[in-house]
């Protein structure tokens, strides 16, 4: 799977999903990052209606704060999740994210 998140530095996650520079995409397997890769330059609000979007096409989930309501409805039309995060601090933000995928793979486990 694939989760991306709005930054303008890989450091700290953007003030708002549409204001980022780019995306830190992080290859998750079996609840680890497996690999980062920044994509993106400076997508800006002004192309929010199009490429900005195709460059998240194989993700499964984008992490942010602050996404406007246009943006999310657009993501989840192509079928990716929008998980809000009130950190900044991407290693945070991850760390919270795998935490929680890690959960629900746990609660669906139906072993006796």
């Amino acid at each position: 799977m694939k989760a991306a998140i709005p930054t303008n530095d890989g450091l700290m996650m953007a003030s708002s999903f549409e204001d980022a520079r780019g995306f830190l995409v992080l290859n998750i397997e079996l609840g680890k990052v497996i690999k980062e890769e920044m994509i993106g330059s400076n997508p800006g609000r002004s192309s929010t209606a199009g490429n900005v979007f195709d460059l998240l096409n194989d993700c499964t989930a984008v992490l942010t704060g602050n996404i406007t309501d246009v943006s999310k409805t657009i993501l989840e039309k192509r079928n990716i999740s929008v998980i809000a995060s009130q950190d900044s601090i991407i290693t945070n933000v991850i760390m919270s994210y795998l935490d929680h995928e890690v959960g629900k793979v746990a609660d669906t486990c139906c072993c006796p």
